[in-house]
């Protein structure tokens, strides 16, 4: 081809450069004008090593002399091949250069030390990232891509180990500076992707299956709360993500297959249960630690002021008490144990402890008649309290500074969430500076009803009760009840259901543990039901009266007088009271007997009347409402020496809180509407301290103690299925039902 541009007078120019070239170089037409002007350059004298920098500036020339060559000259593709495969790999190579890849060496490198935390803390991934970092380094170390939440959450998991980072010199980046490096993947086609399969497409989670005539995947979809066929019009189900591992419980790997999206959101989900799991078992220990130390400074295993030494179930207990405290597993607890095992003096000795660690006041709030035994009990412990009765006006508010700890000794009496008196309870139980709150009492649930319990799950902060319309509705047969002809409603929650359930879910916040298993050595208790003998005249009498009384109840009903239902539960405690006059000729009677073959006796009765009729023909001490907290205290050492030998008092005066075990025998004249209080009358020479076998006679006279007796075994029953975990449901009988049955059969 004829050179259009003679060359020879162009490169024989006289430029400053001196030295003429040594040899001549073809070089193709195309290079011929570019080729020149940088000939024109070196022959200035410009040095070309010190013109390295000024080369880039050639570049555009250059590609345009490549174009001209491959366009004009019609090369053949075996030539460009080469040039393809050369551009290629200098492009990818910029571009790698320009990438930050500390992300991605950081967690090779974390994966390369890992052993799960098995055998070196600090080497590595922890037991609760492992998983998921390996599975990220093997991605990285595969070529394949990370997607932009892969990458997030892998920097975040990162940030945990900055300074085994930093020990290699390798800082983290921040996120804002290498998210674009994460974009997402092109989408494959629906003709790549499996046919059944789980994918993250936006904000829901989308489950794919090829039609099933028969409805049985339909019908697993559906199972899965949140669904929506077809929502992205893509003829999927989809589902929001936080139901991803309930799809994946229907829908397993082995049947579906799982995107990297998917796979990244289980993994993310399996370190947070990893380190909520973590978190747990450190928060365990340091209660623990906390409640051990608490142990410690209780010295269970000493003997008290008096020689006492607590016996390995009541060291359990007080250990129990600390576990109950702040800090601990609740900030209360309620130690139900029997009465008689030494509910007392457990909380007593725990709650030296707190006042050890913390420097702070201890109350004690109880029956009046217990203040004595409380007092005594404390100086034995060496432990300073700070007793309150029980009414609504004596219970004292929290403290406006400074912690607290409060005992309350026979905690059913605050079973009823309406009153005052409740109501003051829970405000000083659930101060934010008290720093434990224990409620003792042998019957936890009073009464028989799961809705007696609930004031004091409250009390604890058990989470059982947060929503007490739900407790009520599961546990207490709560149902609107119609109560009159109009159709008037009203929520009833005098029933039992599910009660196994209950026994189980507060199994962590309630003590119980019967006699027969803290003291297998105690003697057995019998209770004996005793038929009340009555001369023929005297029993015509009672019938008399009983008739009386209610056929003036009917005529008073009947002229619309009284409200029938209100005024039942009036005429039957009337009737009791009757049979109870009538019954006590009996008890004075069986007393006599026992006397005479030298044993003590301990006679309790519901009426005031009766209990002072009985003490007028035996003599010895009479407990009754009213009587002076220390001189109640004075009657129960007469009798606990031997100085006297019939002990007398009602039940709500005399029924909880004393130790009477001088006597084996105990005479019920009446009983209580409740199993509880019954237990407890009994108990007070059923009790640590008992030598004998304890014998429990219970009077019964007609119809009336018939009823009544049925009920508090019913309520008993229902107790016992609580606190042990026995599977029934038991529909209640409240006294006022039972009483407007009761009188309509008499």
């Amino acid at each position: 081809m004829a050179n259009p541009t003679p060359r020879q007078l162009e490169f024989y120019f006289k430029g400053k450069w001196n030295n003429l070239p040594t040899k001549v170089i073809r070089l193709p037409e195309v290079f011929h004008r570019k080729t020149y002007e940088l000939c024109k350059l070196l022959d200035n004298g410009i040095d070309p090593l010190a013109r390295v920098e000024s080369v880039p500036q050639t570049f555009p020339w250059t590609m345009e002399a490549v174009r001209d060559w491959m366009v004009h000259e019609d090369r053949e593709l075996p030539e460009l091949l080469p040039l393809e495969q050369i551009l290629t790999k200098a492009i990818a190579d910029a571009r790698e250069r320009k990438i930050d890849r500390r992300l991605e060496r950081a967690v090779c490198f974390l994966a390369d030390r890992c052993d799960g935390a098995r055998e070196h803390d600090g080497c590595g991934f922890n037991a609760c990232d492992s998983q998921f970092g390996k599975w990220i380094a093997e991605r990285v170390r595969s070529g394949k891509h990370l997607s932009g939440n892969m990458a997030k959450a892998t920097l975040k998991m990162l940030q945990k180990y900055v300074r085994q980072l930093e020990n290699i010199g390798l800082v983290l980046p921040e996120w804002e500076a290498i998210a674009h490096q994460y974009q997402a993947t092109p989408e494959p086609s629906q003709e790549e992707k499996p046919p059944k399969r789980i994918e993250v497409i936006g904000h829901r989670l989308c489950v794919f299956h090829p039609f099933d005539g028969t409805g049985a995947f339909q019908q697993k979809a559906k199972t899965v709360r949140g669904y929506k066929f077809n929502e992205l019009n893509n003829k999927g189900w989809c589902y929001p993500h936080s139901v991803l591992e309930d799809l994946i419980k229907v829908f397993p790997q082995s049947d579906f297959y799982y995107d990297d999206e998917i796979q990244t959101m289980i993994h993310l989900i399996e370190i947070k249960k990893a380190e909520a799991e973590a978190e747990l078992h450190a928060e365990a220990l340091g209660k623990a630690t906390r409640i051990m130390g608490l142990v410690e400074k209780a010295k269970i295993d000493q003997p008290l002021s008096n020689g006492w030494i607590l016996r390995d179930y009541q060291q359990k207990g007080v250990e129990w008490l600390l576990a109950h405290s702040e800090g601990g597993i609740y900030k209360g607890g309620i130690l139900a144990d029997d009465m008689g095992l030494g509910k007392t003096l457990e909380s007593l000795v725990a709650a030296k402890a707190l006042q050890r660690t913390h420097n702070c006041p201890v109350f004690v709030v109880c029956p009046v008649s217990l203040m004595e035994g409380w007092r005594r009990a404390a100086t034995m412990v060496e432990v300073e309290v700070e007793l309150f009765s029980n009414h609504f006006s004596q219970i004292p508010a929290p403290l406006e500074s400074g912690g607290f700890v409060v005992i309350f000794d026979e905690a059913h009496s605050f079973q009823d969430p309406t009153s005052k008196r409740t109501k003051k309870f829970l405000n000083l139980c659930l101060a934010e500076n008290c720093i434990a709150a224990w409620l003792l009492t042998g019957t936890p649930m009073k009464n028989g009803r799961p809705i007696n319990l609930m004031p004091l799950l409250m009390a604890v902060e058990h989470p059982l009760v947060q929503n007490k319309h739900k407790f009520q509705e599961r546990y207490c047969n709560g149902h609107r009840k119609v109560i009159n002809s109009y159709g008037k409603t009203v929520w009833d929650v005098t029933g039992a259901a599910f009660l196994d359930e209950l026994s189980q879910k507060t199994h962590d916040v309630i003590l119980r543990r019967t006699k027969k298993e803290c003291l297998p050595e105690l003697p057995p208790k019998t209770r004996i039901f005793k038929q009340a003998e009555l001369e023929k005249t005297r029993a015509s009498e009672y019938h008399a009266e009983i008739k009386a009384l209610v056929q003036n109840y009917k005529d008073r009903a009947d002229a619309g007088e009284v409200d029938p239902s209100a005024e039942a539960l009036v005429t039957l405690n009337i009737l009791r009271g009757v049979g109870s006059r009538y019954k006590a000729d009996s008890a004075i009677t069986l007393a006599q007997e026992l006397l005479e073959q030298g044993q003590q006796v301990v006679i309790f009765t519901e009426f005031i009347e009766s209990a002072k009729a009985i003490n007028a023909a035996l003599g010895g001490e009479l407990l009754i409402g009213g009587v002076d907290p220390l001189l109640r205290q004075d009657m129960v050492d007469r009798f606990q020496a031997g100085e006297s030998k019939v002990f007398v008092g009602t039940i709500k005066s005399g029924g909880v809180g004393l130790t009477l075990t001088a006597a084996s025998n105990v005479i019920l004249v009446d009983r209580a509407w409740t199993p509880g209080d019954c237990e407890q009358a009994e108990d007070r020479c059923y009790r640590l301290g008992q030598l004998n076998a304890v014998f429990c006679h219970w009077l019964k006279f007609g119809t009336v103690d018939d009823a009544i007796d049925s009920l508090v075994g019913e309520k008993q029953e229902r107790i016992e299925i609580v606190l042990k975990g026995k599977t029934h449901t038991i529909k209640a009988s409240s006294p006022m039902e039972l009483a407007k049955q009761l009188l309509r059969i008499l």
